[in-house]
C-alpha cells in the first residue's frame, strides 16, 4: 500500500506538499480562516455521520437468488454460502464454490 504523506507545510510557508507514493503535488498553503472553516465544517459533517457509524454491522440487501458469502467464524480457510434461504459451508476450487458441509 502507497504511503501518504499530507500537509508537509513548514509554519508560515506560502506552499504546502501533499505525498501520494512518487507523486507530489504543490499548492498554495490554505489560510488559517479557510482552516478553521474546514474543520468546522468537517466535524458538523462527522457528528451527523456518527451515530450511522457507531453502529455495528453491516446491513446487505440482494435477492434471495443471489448468494452472499462471508468467512467462516470457526475456520477463516472456509467460506459460508447463504442463498435460496440455505447455508453451506466450503471453499472456491479453480473458480467454483465447492460444498464442504450443507446446513
Amino acid at each position: 500500500m502507497d504511503k501518504i504523506v499530507v500537509n508537509t507545510v513548514k509554519v508560515g510557508s506560502a506552499f504546502s506538499t501533499v505525498t501520494f507514493g512518487a507523486v507530489s503535488v504543490n499548492a498554495p498553503s490554505p489560510k488559517a480562516v479557510e482552516m478553521r472553516h474546514n474543520v468546522a465544517f468537517g466535524q458538523e459533517a462527522l457528528a451527523r455521520a456518527a451515530p450511522k457509524i457507531a453502529k455495528a454491522g453491516v446491513t446487505v440487501k440482494s435477492a434471495a437468488t443471489v448468494p452472499l458469502f462471508r468467512a467462516d467464524p470457526q475456520d477463516p480457510s472456509r467460506l459460508i454460502r447463504e442463498v435460496n434461504g440455505k447455508t453451506a459451508t466450503g471453499r472456491f476450487v479453480n473458480g467454483k464454490f465447492k460444498v464442504l458441509s450443507a446446513a
